[in-house]
């Protein structure tokens, strides 16, 4: 059995549908090449520590404000793959895009996650066990101008303070387009959805 690489590589293909925006439209609706790639290891500002009971919004948008990162490309050309792996620890991670809307609510009313509720803390929320430093399985892919993506880590009760580290590693993607993609070319690319199509 092959078993494929855990990221993409040159010659690859990707293929962003006509889920994404008009303000997208450098990527819409169309396929590309992977021309070069080159990853790059990051520790999220070298690791936080946090109180217990309390949380730390981290914003992987460029920018210079507090706990912005400033990890996303900046060329229409770029199309960053990152992984994420958390360290040990009592802590959870929830994921919003934009800043005000969860990736991982559900339909009933009510039912979105918030670090205040003592139940609803663990909706949607991902442990370090879920996403290991050494086998990262959390994946998120970034473009130029995309809304901020925060990661809100939160120390659960039970310890004083948790450092808390997230490593990521960014796999940067140099894209060339397809103009005219074939039928197995639209077979072979992984299709990059966007973040409003994980929401139904």
């Amino acid at each position: 059995m092959v078993v494929p690489p855990k990221l993409l590589q040159e010659g690859y293909l990707v293929h962003f549908p006509s889920a994404w925006p008009s303000t997208q439209d450098a990527r819409r609706d169309k396929t590309f090449r992977i021309k070069a790639t080159n990853q790059v290891p990051y520790a999220l500002s070298g690791g936080f520590i946090i109180p217990e009971s309390d949380y730390r919004d981290v914003d992987l948008s460029n920018g210079s404000g507090t706990f912005q990162e400033s990890i996303y490309p900046v060329q229409d050309d770029n199309l960053y793959e990152v992984s994420l792996g958390l360290s040990p620890g009592n802590y959870v991670v929830h994921f919003f895009i934009p800043a005000t809307r969860h990736i991982h609510s559900l339909g009933a009313a009510g039912m979105v996650p918030d670090v205040s509720s003592a139940t609803l803390v663990y909706l949607g929320a991902r442990y370090p066990k879920d996403s290991p430093i050494e086998d990262p399985t959390i994946k998120f892919y970034l473009v130029k101008d995309l809304a901020p993506l925060i990661l809100r880590v939160y120390v659960l009760p039970g310890v004083d303070y948790e450092k808390v580290v997230l490593q990521t590693t960014i796999n940067k993607c140099l894209l060339d387009e397809i103009p005219e993609p074939t039928q197995d070319d639209m077979r072979k690319a992984k299709v990059i959805k966007y973040f409003e199509e994980l929401r139904f």
